[in-house]
């Protein structure tokens, strides 16, 4: 069975015309015009023009045909959605804030020690890195300590504290 030559009609390319006249943005009024020109002139030529290939012109005219305008408008890309739901975040939030576990120990948490509780817990099993975006995400950073030298020397620092250097 032969592949059929035109994949649009004068009556597609009217509905398209109309379309074009309430287009809610300039790239979905780019692949209205794209349509409206390949009824006129070959599919090739048009995406010469418009510098795609010609199955992305096939894929527009026919998502076009099938659901209209709301067709030609990319689908959103979103990512995977997280493993924790809103109130789970709440109890880890809550967690966090006062420095306590879910028994109401307190606690010095740790990314390792949290995912641990949210395993524990909520059954969920999340990986480091997952439960560091998570912190951040609640607004809490890590308790990171001060830096120190490797050679420092902490009785000399003591000394330079108690002695500044101007008063001899």
């Amino acid at each position: 069975m032969a592949r059929p030559k035109k994949i649009i009609d004068a009556a597609l390319a009217e509905e398209a015309e109309f379309a074009l006249k309430g287009a809610p943005e300039y790239k979905i009024g780019v692949r209205l015009q794209a349509i409206i020109s390949s009824a006129q002139y070959p599919i090739t030529l048009v995406s010469k023009v418009l510098r795609t290939d010609r199955t992305t012109l096939r894929r527009w005219i026919k998502r076009f045909s099938a659901k209209g305008i709301d067709g030609l408008a990319d689908a959103p890309k979103g990512h995977r959605p997280g493993k924790l739901m809103k109130e789970q975040k709440e109890k880890v939030a809550q967690w966090l804030e006062e420095s306590r576990d879910a028994q109401g120990s307190p606690i010095h948490w740790t990314l390792s020690k949290l995912a641990l509780a949210i395993e524990a817990e909520l059954n969920l099993k999340l990986g480091q890195t997952a439960v560091w975006r998570l912190v951040r995400q609640l607004g809490f950073r890590q308790k990171v300590p001060r830096p120190s030298h490797a050679k420092a020397n902490s009785h000399e620092q003591e000394f330079f504290k108690k002695n500044p250097a101007g008063s001899g």
